[in-house]
């Protein structure tokens, strides 16, 4: 049995990646898991961290229980789209608010420079694009996936960082997105 943290990063409830995170969330609860589900969406905070990291900006309630399961989890799920190469803002706004120095890194004066404080945590991106997987590479050089896994989850010491890929949505039919929501579920009942 694993804490599974399910973050679903799409602003819209009618999403396919909204079905992604439930069906995930249902086979972890389903395999024993101790799972809890944030849906973005519904949460109540500003997403501009408008001082940076030089001047510390109160975190909202929702926010605070945010960090806290975080904190809490041994397995951290992010189920997002990929827009523009990189994840909706209100996604990027929560990582901004969420893992800030203290949460996610601590940064020092001296080597390493950076002390990750979320070690011992595996976790998981799920997420979803219109083009191909072959062009995201070729063009592109996966950027999503290099930032999401190298300069955001690995940074903060999670290890390993997987990731499920569900390309060409656009000409996904019925029975393949059916097909894809069974492999995230059994995802979700394996805990990884």
């Amino acid at each position: 049995m694993r804490r599974i943290l399910v973050i679903d990063g799409h602003p819209d409830a009618g999403s396919y990646c909204a079905a992604l995170a439930h069906a995930y969330t249902e086979g972890a609860r389903a395999g024993g898991h101790d799972v809890r589900l944030l849906r973005l969406r519904e949460m109540r905070f500003d997403p501009i961290l408008h001082g940076g990291f030089t001047h510390p900006q109160p975190l909202e309630p929702d926010l605070v229980q945010a960090r806290d399961a975080v904190r809490w989890c041994e397995h951290f799920v992010i189920v997002t789209p990929c827009w523009w190469w990189h994840v909706p803002a209100l996604l990027k706004g929560f990582i901004d608010r969420v893992f800030l120095p203290g949460v996610g890194v601590d940064y020092l004066k001296r080597p390493p420079y950076i002390h990750k404080l979320l070690k011992g945590r595996s976790a998981r991106v799920i997420y979803t694009q219109n083009s191909p997987q072959a062009v995201a590479f070729l063009a592109r050089e996966d950027l999503f996936w290099r930032n999401m896994r190298r300069a955001f989850l690995r940074h903060c010491g999670f290890r390993p960082v997987r990731r499920t890929l569900l390309a060409n949505m656009q000409s996904a039919s019925p029975k393949r997105r059916e097909r894809w929501l069974r492999q995230v579920r059994a995802l979700g009942r394996a805990g990884c």
